[in-house]
């Protein structure tokens, strides 16, 4: 795309609340793109605290009772991959494409390089050294990661994903269905791997080690820039501006249709706790 193929996306409400509702929006995303063909985002958040499956985990890879005792609910993602804690203010955008759209690239991997440049420059003004991971690189991660390690998403390495020095920051993945595609991406304003460990199905030994790995691959900003936890409003805003300006997608506020509202209310049992 050039400078002058400006493309209006929509963006809907940002939003904080229970996993079932925030899974549920990405479907609502997915089928208000077979009733627009218009490009649609959004902002979320977490809120109370859930474990993540990815779509092809099994459930016994957590440890129901310790989610439990925790208040933790569990729930199953649509999108693959592995166990996603929201907690310390996981910050999530999900961006949905129409097929046919410009940005919209059938090849699955490399359809993830356009958002992590995006996330990368818009990090980059946030004075973050970033840098994306490389195909080959990614795929020798995968092939040599610990099976407990590779249970966690953020413990693993896709390609195009974000790191700063050898730890991960913005975390990628994506649903595809008819019509189009939803990208989405993480981002921890605050990292705390001990966290995640303890709701995996695995010995205190195991844990321990889990939490030290995870300590040394993933960060959030808060780790980066210092001092308080950091406000989601700046990296929204960095990320907006960066996608007007390398992907030519210009948010402009919008409501949920009535077709979306439908989809998520049916989508709602999908996402349901676990257990």
């Amino acid at each position: 795309m050039n400078s002058t193929d400006i493309q209006i996306v929509r963006r809907l409400p940002t939003s904080v609340g229970p996993a079932s509702a925030q899974l549920a929006s990405g479907s609502a995303l997915l089928a208000g793109l077979e009733q627009t063909g218009l490009p649609a985002l959004r902002w979320q958040r977490i809120d109370p605290p859930a474990l993540l499956l990815g779509s092809a985990q099994r459930t016994h890879e957590a440890d129901l009772s310790a989610c439990a005792a925790a208040g933790v609910s569990v729930h199953r993602r649509g999108s693959g991959g592995g166990i996603v804690l929201s907690d310390t203010m996981l910050l999530l955008l999900d961006l949905a494409l129409p097929e046919g759209h410009p940005l919209f690239i059938r090849d699955v991997t490399e359809s993830y390089r356009w958002l992590g440049e995006v996330w990368a420059a818009a990090l980059h003004t946030l004075a973050l050294d970033t840098w994306l991971v490389p195909v080959a690189l990614a795929r020798a991660n995968t092939q040599a990661l610990d099976p407990l390690l590779k249970r966690v998403c953020f413990g693993g390495r896709s390609p195009y994903e974000v790191l700063v020095g050898e730890r991960k920051l913005v975390g990628l993945a994506q649903i595809r269905r008819r019509g189009g595609a939803l990208f989405q991406a993480g981002i921890y304003l605050h990292w705390k791997p001990g966290n995640t460990a303890a709701l995996l199905s695995a010995t205190a030994t195991e844990r321990s080690a889990l939490a030290a790995r995870l300590g040394e691959r993933v960060v959030g900003l808060r780790e980066l820039v210092g001092g308080p936890v950091p406000e989601a409003a700046p990296v929204i805003a960095a990320v907006e501006t960066a996608l007007a300006r390398f992907a030519q997608l210009s948010p402009v506020d919008d409501e949920w249709r009535e077709e979306e509202q439908s989809a998520q209310t049916t989508a709602l049992a999908r996402y349901a706790a676990i257990g």
